[in-house]
């Protein structure tokens, strides 16, 4: 059986941020030091950046992510915390 997997990156620790850069995904790039772009950022988060949003709670952004992943076939394996960062670590079955 071979797997795939798929990492997300939730960001915990909101000392540091800045409520308007929450939906702006050139600040999350930045902030992220380029190695994820804007475009991706807005690709694989599109509930998260798209205009006028914001309003959502992140549980209910998150609930949505995860069933869009979900309908994907990813499933969480596991999740790991490292420092202040917590990443959900996501796995799917490769078709043969």
């Amino acid at each position: 059986m071979k797997w795939e997997y798929y990492v997300v990156h939730l960001n915990v620790d909101d000392s540091s941020s800045k409520n308007e850069d929450a939906s702006n995904p050139q600040a999350a790039s930045e902030k992220l030091k380029g190695s994820l772009s804007p475009g991706f950022l807005k690709d694989q988060f599109p509930e998260q950046y798209q205009e006028n949003e914001g309003s959502e709670h992140p549980a209910i952004q998150l609930s949505k992510f995860l069933n869009k992943k979900g309908l994907e076939r990813w499933e969480i394996s596991e999740t790991v915390k490292i420092g202040k960062m917590l990443f959900l670590i996501m796995k799917r079955q490769v078709e043969k």
